[in-house]
C-alpha cells in the first residue's frame, strides 16, 4: 500500500518537472537581464526587474485562470 502511494507521488512530481524548468528559466532570464541592466545603470536595473516581474505575474495568472 505504502508503496503504490509513492509511486503515485513519484509520477506525479515527475509531471511537473517540465514546467517547473521552464519556470525557473526564465526567473533566471529575467534576472540576468535586470542584472545586466543594473550593471549599465543602477536605476534602470530596478526598472527593468519590475516590468520583468509584472510581465510574468500578468502571464501566470493568465496561465492559472484558463486551468480552472
Amino acid at each position: 500500500m505504502a508503496l503504490a502511494g509513492l509511486r503515485s507521488g513519484i509520477r506525479a512530481v515527475t509531471r511537473r518537472v517540465p514546467h517547473l524548468l521552464i519556470d525557473l528559466c526564465g526567473f533566471a532570464g529575467a534576472g540576468s537581464i535586470a542584472y545586466g541592466a543594473w550593471l549599465i545603470y543602477v536605476p534602470a536595473g530596478f526598472l527593468v526587474g519590475g516590468t520583468l516581474m509584472l510581465v510574468l505575474s500578468i502571464l501566470f495568472g493568465r496561465r492559472l485562470e484558463v486551468r480552472e
